[in-house]
């Protein structure tokens, strides 16, 4: 079985690369700033201005992506786990709807994270994924607020845009890793249904000596509040 999303999560990862890279490198620049600006403005003015151009364009990029890749993957996760309660269009709306993300977001990878915890092979990805729903969100916040602050000012200092430029990175570097650890976790989760595929087709199994182990029944879950309470209508209805 090939997973929907796999491409696209290396897409996403490469991208992401990308973009934690050049804004470390403008936070290199922003400590340059910051502790000498006439030796910012000699040495690292011109490859500030072209790295901020560079992360811009590359932000776009990847939230297109990102958007394509968080849709995919909830088609893999109702694959995969049949009863998952929400519903690929949905996980669009959580994150594209403006004040609504703020819970839309973290939600969507707890509930990845519980899910993936009730499968022996995806436990470790599910813990992690779960434990970083708290963090994004503040990170979120943060962020957005400092960002908000920032354009309002008319001479920013050079500490508020020192702090801006580490919770960037550290944004960033969290989107990184939760997109590792989800490609990781249903690469894993599809793998041990391919192991169980193959465990019941094995001809062993239907030896006496042998006994066919009883599958557990899922356990159907409570609709998601956000696919109770949205409309229905927002599903798109073309693959890829």
């Amino acid at each position: 079985m090939r997973l929907y999303s796999e491409v696209m999560s290396n897409v996403l990862k490469i991208l992401l690369w990308a973009l934690v890279a050049l804004v470390s490198i403008s936070l290199l620049c922003t400590i340059v700033f910051a502790i000498d600006v006439d030796l910012y403005l000699d040495y690292a003015y011109s490859l500030d201005g072209f790295v901020g151009i560079c992360a811009s364009v590359l932000y776009y990029i990847v939230l297109i992506i990102y958007l394509i890749w968080i849709y995919r993957v909830h088609v893999d996760l109702r694959d995969l786990f049949p009863f998952y309660s929400r519903t690929p269009g949905m996980s669009l709306a959580c994150m594209m709807i403006p004040f609504f993300n703020f819970y839309g977001i973290p939600s969507t990878y707890y509930r990845m994270g519980q899910y993936m915890q009730r499968l022996p092979a995806t436990l470790k990805q599910g813990r992690f994924i779960s434990g970083l729903a708290a963090p994004l969100i503040t990170l979120f916040f943060v962020t957005s607020g400092l960002n908000r602050v920032i354009t309002r000012m008319e001479e920013p200092s050079a500490t508020l845009y020192l702090v801006s430029s580490i919770f960037d990175v550290a944004l960033y570097t969290l989107f990184l890793v939760l997109c590792i650890l989800v490609s990781r976790g249903l690469k894993n989760a599809c793998l041990s249904r391919q192991s169980a595929v193959s465990e019941l087709d094995s001809p062993e199994l239907s030896t006496p000596e042998l006994s066919t182990p009883e599958l557990e029944t899922p356990k159907l879950d409570a609709p998601d509040w956000v696919s109770n309470n949205l409309s229905k209508g927002i599903e798109p209805n073309v693959k890829g």
